[in-house]
């Protein structure tokens, strides 16, 4: 969990934070380990490779028997919360770089 200090450092400097993946935020809240995680990625991607529609991580890990759906709506609601959060941080104009000069 990040202080006031460093949310505040953040939003005065402007970086950019890539968003965190569904099975990241699930283990941080303890719901599931790497093991399980790995499972439903190797899943997923078979399905892809089978040409079967792919399906997302939290239904594979639902089906699987790892997490509730109390559980997957929790993590949703973290995802949704952070993207919120990253919309409301002004971002920086970009600086005009010099084309360097024939020498």
């Amino acid at each position: 969990m990040k202080t006031k200090k460093e949310e505040k450092q953040r939003l005065v400097i402007g970086i950019e934070y890539p968003e965190r993946r569904f099975g990241v935020i699930a283990m941080e809240k303890g719901f599931i380990n790497a093991d399980q995680l790995w499972e439903a990625l190797v899943t997923q991607k078979a399905q892809v490779t089978g040409d079967a529609e792919r399906r997302d991580v939290g239904m594979i890990l639902k089906d699987l028997g790892y997490l509730s759906v109390s559980q997957i709506n929790q993590v949703l609601q973290t995802m949704k919360a952070e993207t919120e959060s990253r919309k409301a941080v002004p971002k920086l104009p970009r600086r005009k770089t010099r084309k360097a000069e024939p020498k």
